[in-house]
């Protein structure tokens, strides 16, 4: 991992990183620019964990739900991050995916699904939701929703993505307006500073905030033009009419409707 971080540093580029075997701390030690996965991939807390060993699948979860998010313990491994400037990816729209509180299925998102995806996501989905509990994965779920609240009220670098993995259901596009919508209704952001979050500070964290992040003069025109309000309903933010890439238009409608049925599994 130092070797890759510094080949990617002696290049002027960004490394990030989905972790197991390596702890957060660690990580944040060699030099790490990012983290992925808000804290669900972090295995800092997990008792046994083995030097340079991925722990038991599940054992990360388990140490999550277990963990009190308000000790001293926590603060200082967080306020470690945030010191080594390292900034943390939430990506809470896969992880909801293994809850039973998950809500109905997105018809929209259903609809572009190709039909092996759809099948095999409606599939763990009735089986998600007849559970008669919360798992560890569900508790670790809300832990991790308040640890990134915390990592950002510190003042750490927050910032929003998706992981086409999972349940099955998290397709881009609509994964990424659930995700930006998970910090409203999880982590408990106002709806500006989840767009915040999923626009500037995500340029930040890659270095671009010179030129996009912000609507302002001098800056790309990368730009979404929605028939809403999301800095009042968050879920404004799925009414897209246009998007323009490099101050060129494109109709969102016409190119979601050019997919239906087609994404998913190959």
């Amino acid at each position: 991992m130092k070797a890759a971080i510094d080949a990617a540093h002696k290049r002027q580029l960004k490394i990030t990183g989905h972790l197991d075997a390596v702890t957060y701390k660690e990580a944040a030690s060699l030099g790490i620019d990012n983290l992925e996965h808000g804290f669900l991939a972090s295995t800092d807390f997990v008792t046994d964990k083995k030097e340079n060993q991925a722990p038991a699948y599940g054992a990360a979860d388990t140490s999550l739900a277990n963990l009190d998010i308000n000790s001293d313990r926590v603060k200082k491994f967080i306020q470690y991050l945030i010191d080594k400037k390292v900034g943390i990816t939430s990506t809470l729209a896969v992880f909801e995916g293994f809850t039973t509180t998950q809500p109905r299925p997105d018809q929209e998102a259903i609809n572009a699904m190709s039909p092996e995806t759809r099948d095999f996501y409606l599939r763990i989905y009735a089986m998600l939701k007849s559970a008669k509990s919360p798992n560890d994965e569900e508790k670790a779920f809300v832990k991790t929703a308040k640890m990134e609240r915390l990592f950002y009220d510190m003042g750490g670098l927050l910032t929003v993505g998706t992981d086409p993995t999972g349940n099955g259901g998290t397709l881009a596009g609509y994964g990424n307006w659930r995700a930006i919508e998970l910090l409203v209704e999880a982590d408990g952001f106002t709806p500006l500073q989840a767009i915040k979050i999923a626009t500037l500070n995500g340029a930040i964290a890659l270095g671009f905030d010179k030129t996009i992040g912000t609507i302002e003069p001098g800056k790309s025109a990368d730009l979404l033009i929605i028939d809403g309000d999301p800095s009042k309903n968050i879920s404004d933010i799925r009414k897209v009419l246009y998007v323009f890439k490099n101050c060129v238009g494109y109709n969102s409608r016409k190119l979601f409707e050019s997919v239906k049925g087609k994404v998913g599994f190959n």
